[in-house]
């Protein structure tokens, strides 16, 4: 068998893409040192949906990067501010929310 070259399914390909790209934006919340101060109300607050790949032809146009999203859930019956939180992604990018009160039950996108 020397010589023969190696090939790989088109859905083994795309399985391994897939993995990459989901590594490659594997998001982090980060508390704000007040917030540790709270107790255990951040901690049932978790990242419960990510959508890292828009459908269809990815542009970067405002259309395509739009249908990038990432969802927070509150899993507490209370309220909890998210003022300062951060949510980075591993190439740098941070959106820091800014007087956001997230209900209890609630998610936000």
């Amino acid at each position: 068998m020397q010589g023969d070259p190696v090939t790989v399914s088109t859905s083994a390909r795309r399985l391994t893409a897939a993995a990459l790209s989901a590594a490659a934006v594997t998001a982090v919340i980060a508390v704000p040192a007040s917030a540790a101060d709270h107790g255990a109300q951040w901690r049932s607050v978790e990242i419960s949906r990510v959508q890292y790949d828009s459908p269809g032809w990815d542009d970067r146009s405002n259309r395509s990067l739009n249908q990038e999203w990432v969802e927070i859930t509150n899993n507490t019956r209370r309220s909890v501010n998210l003022d300062g939180w951060t949510l980075a992604d591993e190439d740098g990018h941070t959106y820091t929310f800014d007087h956001y009160r997230l209900a209890g039950r609630a998610t936000v996108r």
